[in-house]
């Protein structure tokens, strides 16, 4: 019975997400899923493409997004949540994903957008380390978590060569015990969903900084 209304969620979500796709004149590819071998790595490498939400946009409303700021999307996918980065004055916007096939289509549709501040490129997040240039970090769910403890143990090597406010969103935070256990994070903000995969935590490194009077720091 559960299988049963998972799937039927997911159809809902997919059709919905397909309606959206067809409000680009261009004909962006953001909605349509893609299972691991379809986009070319395995389970124990990464989860499948989904599209986030569009909630992202108001989360990110809730920080002071300036000229200085530059966010990666870690496990970008067809880069919808990208696109969503995109309304923000951002002075770079990157992300990476393991599948070559899942990183032309997003640059494709940046192409398609005019996106140009908008780049995808193909990394492995069990070797990629060059985090240093960002300081706005985002993830969907994108690994496993022994991919993701290794991915965070990079990502906080770059906090401790450079240190600097870093925030970190993450949709589906399946690896919140992790991250509030083992790691100098602590959940500021949580957007609530009905359905628990829709549900944005957001971190921050609390000893890095000093002022954090930007956005409301109580968790909801």
């Amino acid at each position: 019975m559960r299988n049963i209304a998972y799937k039927i969620l997911c159809a809902v979500w997919q059709w919905f997400a397909r309606q959206n796709d067809r409000l680009f004149r261009e004909n962006a590819d953001f909605s349509g899923w893609m299972k691991q071998d379809e986009a070319g790595f395995t389970e124990k490498q990464g989860n499948q493409y989904q599209p986030c939400t569009n909630q992202l946009e108001k989360v990110l409303k809730k920080f002071s997004v300036c000229e200085e700021d530059a966010i990666l999307d870690i496990g970008c996918g067809k880069g919808k949540a990208m696109y969503l980065m995109s309304r923000f004055p951002f002075r770079k916007i990157q992300g990476y994903d393991l599948s070559e096939e899942l990183v032309q289509i997003a640059n494709q549709n940046f192409r398609k957008l005019g996106l140009e501040n908008c780049k995808a490129f193909q990394a492995n997040a069990m070797e990629f380390a060059d985090y240093d240039d960002f300081n706005y970090f985002f993830i969907f769910n994108s690994f496993p978590q022994n991919v993701f403890e290794i991915m965070m143990k990079r990502l906080l090597e770059s906090v401790e060569r450079k240190p600097r406010r870093v925030r970190f969103i993450y949709l589906n935070p399946v690896c919140h015990d992790y991250m509030a256990a083992h790691t100098p994070f602590r959940l500021m903000y949580r957007k609530k969903a009905l359905l628990f995969w829709f549900t944005y935590h957001c971190y921050e490194i609390a000893d890095v900084y000093t002022d954090s009077s930007d956005y409301d720091k109580t968790v909801i």
